[in-house]
């Protein structure tokens, strides 16, 4: 038996030595190259890898305007970064005052810089650098994952990363051309910071002979490195906290599991090293938020007493055994951290509680605003899929692979965290980072939609450490060199073709993004229209989707009330004037100094949220309610009419045993501008609906929510009227004339006084005579004529006429209304037919004139008031410091004031005016904004007119000081009664101190011949 064992044990041995000559002749080769590979192979790997991530990030370069919106106004910045260095003020947007550039002027100064200092040089334009910027930011940080994975884990961890990366949707979405955002840079500045403090700390030296060692000057670089780095990422992006909240949470978490395992000197080391770049951080970011290049000051603030109670636990660590603290072992060191922790919680729960939520306000739907931002809701499945996915078909991910793969990396982490823990090994830092940014960056992830390109830099360096680990589990195996190589082989080609497949993918996406331009033709129509056409001082407005289209210097380069990151609050006050009509929809434009409204059919799409916000609908029907629904065959329905009880319906196909019907409640039939009223008709088998239906030529409609059905949306739009109340419309049109129209886009011109109708006394007296009608604003352009059998006659001569004046948004007051009269462009007469004329514009009635009229060619009416005119062109200084312009000088303070202002003519007698106003909304059915039953009221008020000083100007440019004074009390009287009045169930949105000018200015308010 014991020989038979033997002769076994022999073979075996003979067996392994032939196998292992086999083995040595067949993979000799490959084993030899494998260290070649993981030495220079992966990287050009990864340069190729990013140098084709560019190309396709690169393709929609090519098309003459941005893709995302909000990079028309970070060119404007750019540009201005490029001539003066940081940018300061934007005259474009919140009009009349402007805005200053307060805080994240970085994200212009970097690129700035660059092509200052290279590629001006190299021939490149403004313009084309800007479209490369960020394509060229995303090659470079899948060079910085790479060596970041490299030396956070393995070669393997850092090229799997960058190739995920490279071809990473989630990355993609803001590293393509035309989306220059803030987050692009932050991530790669990000990462360099991160490499940077991995070799910074990976330095070991002596600190008592810092520059006499050998690597002393190195340490000290990568530590500049690490901090330069990190101011650059603060610098890079708004939301950039991200950033200093992971470096503070490793710091903390890295201390505590230091000290609990007993390593006071590495603790030591790490405290001394760590935190002291640390500070210098945080003070220079500090700094930073003075110039101003960071805009969260506060934040900052907020992190150096985070850092100053973390530097206080590290002190009890480190030095609490001396004055009695019991450390002998480590419950006893968890004990004290734990209960250091639970009191340091407490104090920080009332202490930082309220910033807290404040920081974090912005990042979630928080108000009634971000409810109905798409990319601040919750985050699902179906978003970390459509982000993290290999394969995408129209643009849609299918697996959510990546996300998966870094779920297994991350439990492969822990699970190695755990074991050196358990082996007594508390020394691994770059795990601990590793979990700290992936557990950040996941939390973040699941708050908002907006977040998975911040994510992505975690995500995909863990599912770069998933396949590294597996390669550096074969590279451990005690096999030859030859078959480890082989084993490795097998593990890349089973997961490469994870990032062919999401380049072939991307690549075909980033081709369909490159077809078309972003911007509609039909606004590119109409706002070169606008700029051709118009005032350089005017301004329009239209939904915030599209403000910065009409900022843009590449567009219409008009003043815009508001845009995608400015006056928020007149979002609520614009969107209560598209949902609401007549008296309920009517706002002060003329105190945005507007003058010209676009509106666009396809905002039906948005409807939801313009409706909610403007209080037109309840959070339920917000969430659950389509404002508007099409009906046609390519939509699943149809339009019917029931002869028998002379009904129209809508019948919907659910599938093809499920066809239901449906009765709106009214129907405009727009082929022969039939009204019918349905709310009492019955039709067997069909349900009624809350809805009015649009019928147009060809069979198909519209069906509209009745809350919103004749908005003044709807009648501008699609150039309606509301059928149950003509009056409105003949006023909604007399303030708003139709200039320009592509179809589905409309633009009006705004005034904020308008002749809806105008009647001729024919016989009688006023008080008891015939009025005749001849002319209402539906007309267009009026004629003064009255018609006689088949003809027309000129009303020449003294006649009695009846005026209805629409005043939208403000009264007429203390006015004097003129008639003037024109023969061939010259004035030949002018009347003036009333004096000190009063109009309440909730309650306007007509005025009696006597006008003689002369043979001319064409006629006026012109109402003179006081009303604001000019707006600021430049940065508003108070005591030679630059200020918000919306809010110069604060209540109960004063100072002297400089500032340059624009005006369109000449004005003898002006009186700059500090006007104090207020926007905010009241909830009657309490403050939960995600109760079905909440709703909101929006208002805009003026409070106070402030005289400040009278001065004759110029057309043009006007460079004026004055010295300005606010009364303490100019808004808490006004805000303390709006208090008594509704209780905790009002919001102050925004209060305004704006300096304008008001004079006697002249409204055209009626036109004709």
């Amino acid at each position: 038996m014991v020989k038979t064992d033997v002769k076994k044990k022999r073979k075996k041995e003979k067996f392994e030595k032939k196998k292992a000559r086999q083995e040595s002749e067949s993979i000799k080769k490959l084993a030899g190259v494998y260290p070649k590979l993981k030495t220079y192979g992966l990287a050009i790997i990864v340069l190729i890898a990013a140098y084709y991530g560019y190309l396709i990030r690169a393709k929609s370069e090519k098309l003459k305007y941005f893709i995302d919106p909000d990079t028309f106004f970070h060119y404007e910045m750019f540009k201005q970064a490029v001539q003066h260095g940081i940018p300061s003020y934007f005259q474009f947007a919140d009009p009349p005052t402007g805005i200053n550039i307060g805080g994240m002027a970085g994200i212009y100064v970097i690129p700035a810089k660059v092509y200052n200092l290279i590629f001006s040089h190299l021939g490149y334009s403004e313009l084309h650098f800007f479209k490369i910027w960020t394509p060229l930011v995303g090659a470079i940080t899948v060079i910085g994952i790479y060596l970041l994975g490299r030396k956070l884990h393995s070669d393997w961890t850092g090229f799997w990363a960058a190739l995920f990366l490279a071809f990473s949707y989630a990355n993609y979405t803001k590293t393509y051309s035309g989306n220059a955002r803030g987050e692009a840079p932050f991530l790669m500045f990000f990462i360099f910071a991160i490499l940077s403090m991995v070799y910074y700390l990976d330095t070991k030296v002596d600190y008592r002979n810092l520059f006499k060692e050998k690597d002393g000057l190195l340490k000290v670089t990568w530590g500049t490195l690490f901090v330069v780095f990190s101011w650059l990422f603060m610098i890079s992006w708004g939301g950039s906290q991200f950033g200093i909240g992971v470096l503070l949470l490793f710091m903390a978490f890295h201390s505590i599991v230091l000290f609990t395992f007993g390593k006071i000197g590495e603790l030591r080391r790490f405290t001394v090293e760590f935190y002291s770049a640390m500070l210098f951080v945080l003070l220079g970011g500090l700094y930073l938020a003075s110039v101003p290049l960071i805009s969260y000051k506060n934040f900052l603030v907020f992190s150096l007493e985070v850092y100053a109670a973390l530097l206080v636990l590290n002190l009890v660590m480190l030095f609490g055994g001396r004055v009695g603290l019991n450390y002998s072992d480590k419950t006893h060191r968890l004990g004290t951290v734990i209960g250091i922790a639970v009191l340091g919680f407490i104090g920080a729960y009332f202490y930082y509680g309220p910033d807290l939520k404040k920081f974090m306000g912005g990042a979630y739907q928080s108000d009634p605003l971000y409810q109905t931002v798409a990319e601040l809701a919750k985050t699902h499945w179906a978003d970390v899929k459509n982000a993290f996915s290999i394969h995408y078909v129209n643009g849609v991910g299918q697996d959510g692979s990546l996300y998966i793969l870094s779920i297994i990396g991350f439990s492969i982490l822990l699970l190695r965290m755990l074991w050196k823990y358990y082996k007594g090994d508390a020394t691994g830092y770059k795990e601990m980072f590793l979990a700290v940014y992936y557990g950040a960056a996941t939390y973040l992830l699941w708050m908002a939609v907006r977040f998975s390109f911040q994510a992505s830099g975690a995500v995909i360096l863990l599912a770069g450490l998933l396949i590294g680990e597996l390669i550096v589990i074969i590279e451990k195996m005690k096999d030859s060199v030859g078959t480890k190589a082989l084993y490795a082989l097998v593990i890349i080609l089973l997961f490469l073709p994870l990032p062919v497949i999401s380049a072939k993918d991307m690549n075909t996406l980033a081709n369909a993004q490159a077809k078309n331009e972003a911007v509609p033709s039909s606004w590119q129509n109409t706002l070169l229209w606008m700029r051709n056409n118009t005032n350089p001082l005017d301004s329009a407005t239209s939904w915030w989707d599209y403000g910065y289209w009409i900022e843009s210097s590449l567009l219409s380069h008009r003043r815009s009330a508001t845009d995608g990151g400015h006056a928020y609050d007149r979002r609520y006050i614009l969107a209560k004037f598209f949902s609401h009509s007549g008296n309920a929809g009517e706002v002060d434009f003329e105190a945005w100094e507007l003058n010209y409204l676009i509106v666009w059919q396809s905002d039906i799409f948005k409807f939801n949220a313009i409706s909610y916000l403007g209080g037109a609908i309840t959070y339920g029907e917000y969430h659950s309610t389509s404002m508007f629904m099409l009906v046609g065959s390519q939509y699943g329905s149809m339009i019917g009419f029931d002869n028998k009880t002379k009904t129209y319906y809508v019948q919907v196909r659910y599938s093809s045993t499920e066809v239901r019907n449906y009765i709106p409640e009214m129907v405009i039939n727009l082929q022969n501008n039939g009204v019918l009223n349905q709310k009492n008709h019955n039709m067997p088998g069909a349900q009624p609906i809350p809805y009015v239906l649009y019928v147009y030529p060809g069979g198909w409609g519209i069906l509209a929510y009745d809350k919103i059905a004749f908005s003044n949306f709807v009648q501008l739009a699609f150039n309606t009227i509301d059928p149950l109340n003509i009056t409105d419309s003949l006023k909604l049109r007399a303030n708003f004339k139709l200039v320009k129209s592509t179809g589905d886009l409309n633009t009006y011109k705004f005034t904020p006084f308008g002749v809806y109708r105008m009647d001729v006394l024919t016989s009688g007296t006023a008080s008891n005579g015939t009025w005749i009608p001849i002319y209402n604003s539906l007309m267009g352009k009026g004629k003064l004529e009255l018609r006689e059998g088949n003809t027309t006659v000129p009303l020449l001569g003294n006649h009695t006429f009846k005026i209805y004046i629409s005043a939208f948004g403000r009264d007429v007051k203390n006015a004097t209304l003129v008639f003037e009269a024109y023969k061939n462009g010259t004035l030949v007469s002018k009347e003036i037919l009333a004096r000190n004329l009063y109009i309440n514009h909730l309650n306007e009635t007509p005025i009696t004139v006597n006008i003689n009229v002369p043979n001319a060619t064409s006629y006026r009416m012109v109402l003179i008031q006081e009303g604001p005119v000019g707006v600021l062109d430049g940065p508003v200084k108070v005591n030679g410091k630059e200020v918000n312009p919306s809010f110069p000088i604060a209540p109960g303070k004063s100072g002297d004031m400089s500032l340059t202002a624009a005006f369109r003519k000449d004005y003898d007698n002006v009186n700059l005016t500090l006007r104090a106003s207020i926007v905010y909304y009241v909830t009657p059915n309490g403050r939960d904004i995600y109760s079905d039953k909440f709703y909101l009221e929006p208002h805009q008020d003026i409070i106070d007119y402030i005289p400040v000083k009278s001065l004759s100007v110029k057309a043009g440019d006007n460079e004026i000081t004055a010295h300005a004074s606010v009364p303490a009390d100019v808004f808490t009287k006004f805000v303390d009664e709006l208090k008594q009045k509704y209780g905790n169930n009002l919001v102050i949105r925004r209060e305004r101190i704006e300096p304008i000018f008001l004079t006697q200015k002249e409204y055209v308010i009626w036109e004709g011949s």
